[in-house]
Parts: structure tokens; sequence; C-alpha cells
């Protein structure tokens, strides 16, 4: 990050604090420069608390810059000339200048929302979809053919139900799906690069904010296949059976051979809770982050890979992330309202 535009005084880190404060205030980041900013902020706590040093600097400028024009503007009915009529260019651009006011709001709340919804919240799926869930929201829909949708938080699902096949769209998140019998039209759900046929009554998709998709089959059994080409050229379907999963990792092009479920671990989520066997420590913040307004950072690499053992409850995501901290002796360092910073 380049670091001259600042006087040769200020920290290195300091610098960098105010560049990426810069950065977000005036809406220039790419969801890449987005994930970067979080790897910068959860490096190190020292990171945080430069962060934090910036913005309360950037607002005692701003209350000066506003009590300076308060003191030095003219008063209405005063008798002083207004100087702005003077000045006719200034005059020609003011009107521009302030409809860029709303346009920057604007931008500036749309990206708020990136850095406080979950990382696989997308509004516009939501807004297009037929069924949606919010964070934290579970809810169960009962579709004109029977079927019935379960809907893990911030998931969103579209249905297209035409006379010789049913059609569900899972955009994103989590959905267990019932699927009433009727020969005459198949029923199967799409979600990025998968296809999945129901040849059964239960199972479950989980497309993932990576994009790497999860099925598993409570009953009966599925066919999941890839569009033909590159690394799948014949499209050959893979069956996925009762108290089977597949585990589809994004981009990949491959279809591994079905795994047995451990339907503790992957039914725990109907039940509000989350269930972890020796996983790294960063998949189950990112489990309790899906649950929550707000992000939750790791101060350090080694401290998202130590491996971590338990049942956690989803019903209370904050009573969850405390559990976890004090399990494991962290501290918290919390950045603005929905922000936490989790260290030694």
């Amino acid at each position: 990050m380049p670091t001259d535009k600042y006087p040769a005084s200020l920290p290195p880190l300091q610098q960098q604090a105010i560049e990426w404060l810069i950065r977000l205030r005036t809406f220039e980041l790419t969801e890449s420069e987005t994930r970067e900013f979080a790897d910068w902020l959860s490096h190190d706590l020292s990171h945080a608390h430069a962060f934090a040093n910036a913005e309360d600097l950037f607002e005692a400028m701003t209350q000066t810059v506003q009590m300076k024009t308060a003191v030095t503007a003219p008063k209405p009915n005063s008798g002083r000339p207004d100087i702005s009529t003077t000045v006719a260019p200034f005059r020609q651009r003011r009107p521009s200048r302030w409809l860029l006011i709303p346009l920057a709001l604007t931008a500036s709340w749309l990206f708020a929302l990136n850095l406080v919804l979950p990382e696989q919240a997308s509004l516009w799926d939501a807004y297009l979809s037929d069924y949606h869930t919010g964070t934290g929201e579970q809810r169960t829909f009962q579709l004109t053919d029977g079927s019935l949708l379960f809907l893990n938080t911030n998931t969103a699902v579209s249905v297209d139900y035409q006379d010789a096949t049913r059609q569900i769209i899972l955009h994103h998140g989590q959905a267990q799906f019932t699927v009433a019998g009727d020969q005459a039209r198949p029923f199967s759900v799409s979600t990025g690069e998968l296809q999945v046929h129901a040849l059964g009554t239960v199972f479950e998709v989980y497309r993932k904010a990576s994009g790497d998709i999860d099925i598993d089959v409570q009953e009966h059994a599925v066919a999941a296949s890839l569009p033909a080409g590159g690394n799948n050229p014949k499209n050959t379907p893979v069956l996925i059976k009762q108290g089977q999963q597949l585990r589809y990792t994004h981009g990949s092009g491959i279809l591994n051979a079905p795994e047995t479920a451990d339907s503790e671990l992957t039914g725990a989520w109907r039940q509000r809770q989350v269930i972890v066997k020796n996983q790294p420590l960063a998949e189950l913040v990112a489990e309790i982050e899906r649950y929550r307004t707000g992000r939750i950072f790791l101060g350090s690499d080694n401290l998202s890979k130590l491996r971590v053992t338990g049942l956690f409850s989803l019903a209370d995501p904050e009573a969850a992330l405390t559990k976890v901290r004090k399990i494991l002796g962290l501290k918290e360092t919390r950045l603005g309202t929905w922000w936490v910073l989790l260290h030694h």
C-alpha cells in the first residue's frame, strides 16, 4: 500500500490506517480490496488500534470544520454581502457538488452494509428471490405442489414450476428440501455449478460464500451433476444415497465420490446449533458469523488454524462467541457496534 501521501513524521502503520479510512470513506474498494482490508485489520491488534485512532482523527477534523463553518457563515439578514454572489464560477458548480452528496451517502451506506452483513448475505439475491431469510432467521415454506422448503439463515431461493419440471434455484445459503411426489414433474435444485436431481424425499444443499457446495441426503437419494466439458466431458452424474454427503469445491469441475455423513454434525443447524470436532477456529467463527450482524476477525493466522471441539448454540450468537473466547482464553476488541477482533 502506498504511504507517500502523508508526512514522514507519521508512523507507517498510522499512514496505512489513514489511507484505508480514506478509501473506505470514498467507496473505492472492490470486493477483493474489501477482503484485503479485512486481512489487514485482523493481521495484528496494533492495526485495529491504528484504524480506530484514524477514525477518531477524522471525526475530530470533521467537527472542527463544521464549527469553523458555523462561526464564519454570515447570519441571515445581517446586512453583510453574500460573498458567493460575487463568485460566478462557484455558483455554477454548486448544484453538481450538492448532487454528489446523496450519491456519496448512498455509496457509503452500501459499502457499510457490505462490511456489516454476514459474508454470504446478498441484498440483491434476497430482493429477486421468491423466498428468503434474514440474518439469524429460519423459516419453512410450503410450495404449491406440497413440497417443503426449510431455509437456514441468510438463504434465498427462487421457484420455477412448469408443466413438465419443478426447478428450484438456490441463490445462496442453506436449505432442506422435502419433496412431494410427482412422477410427471421431476424436482431439481440448481445452485452455482451444480444441478441436483431429487430421486427421493429429503435432502439438503448448502451453497457457501466461497462458492463451495455441500449436499446431504436424509431420505432416499439424489443425483448431482456438472455441465459437460472441462474436467467433466461426459457429464456423468454422481449418486448420493441416504446417509451420505458430497462436498464440491468451487471451480474444480470434479465431483468426488460421496462419503458417509455424520448426521449429528450435518443436522445441528436445524436445532440452531453448530458442532465442531477438531476443526479450525476460523471455520467455527465463520459459522457463528452467519447468525449475527457484523464481522468477526481473528488476530493472527495461527489463531485461525487453532483446532476446536465443542457444541455451540446459534440461538444467541453473541453468547456463543463469548463461550469460544472464554474456552480458548482469548481477548476481544470491539471496533464500533458490529466488528469484533479476537486476539491473545
